[in-house]
């Protein structure tokens, strides 16, 4: 294996034992926010429009209030020696995210994961509340996606022979079929299925580890 070959990973839910975008979101935000994001769900509104719209609803915050969340955010037990192992075999990774990247770094901090690379939307946390920007999104995105992660992977298409994708919900759906190994759990695996589309089923990143060695 070497670095023809790149893995491309969505975060909240994939990465992170459970979502933290939207644990965040359901625990502060105030008014009608289950609406906004079942439009989203629904393909009513876009990701961009759906995190705009509930940020709003989202009252001043601390700073103490955001580093306690962050503490109980866990990721996958098993990510830490994949991402060990994958990095010794001279294979890129990167974390594509329609999340934001302040919560995403600060969680990897956490297991002193400081280094990855990562693409996805940006959040600023000034005078107690987050400005969020876009600067991953992409003029001609079917969906309209703070992160066009199928752009993204077509970029990358003019670097690395192979691409790997690995992801678990509704921001993945639209990549699915674009990498040339699929690996999916939840959402994403029922998304695949219904649309016979090829793919691993995983629970953690050991599974995806242990597959890797005998597909690629």
């Amino acid at each position: 294996m070497n670095n023809n070959i790149c893995i491309l990973s969505d975060f909240d839910g994939t990465i992170t034992e459970k979502d933290g975008l939207y644990t965040f979101i359901k625990l502060y935000a105030k008014g009608n926010w289950e609406e906004i994001e079942q439009l989203w769900v629904d393909g009513k509104i876009s990701s961009k429009e759906c995190l705009t719209e509930e940020f709003k609803l989202i009252p001043n915050l601390s700073e103490k209030l955001i580093c306690d969340f962050i503490q109980t955010m866990n990721i996958d037990s098993c990510f830490t020696d994949f991402y060990n192992s994958i990095s010794e075999l001279n294979i890129d990774f990167y974390i594509v995210s329609d999340g934001l990247d302040y919560f995403i770094e600060k969680i990897l901090n956490k297991y002193n994961l400081n280094n990855l690379k990562i693409i996805s939307n940006h959040a600023e946390f000034e005078k107690n509340k987050f400005n969020i920007t876009f600067p991953n999104d992409f003029k001609g995105c079917v969906n309209n996606a703070g992160t066009c992660k199928c752009k993204i992977l077509t970029n990358l298409r003019k670097k690395y022979e192979k691409i790997i994708y690995i992801g678990d919900g509704t921001s993945d759906f639209c990549v699915s079929d674009k990498a040339d190994i699929l690996f999916a759990k939840s959402g994403l695996a029922k998304f695949a299925s219904e649309k016979n589309i090829k793919y691993f089923q995983f629970n953690n990143f050991s599974d995806i580890k242990k597959t890797m060695l005998n597909i690629t």
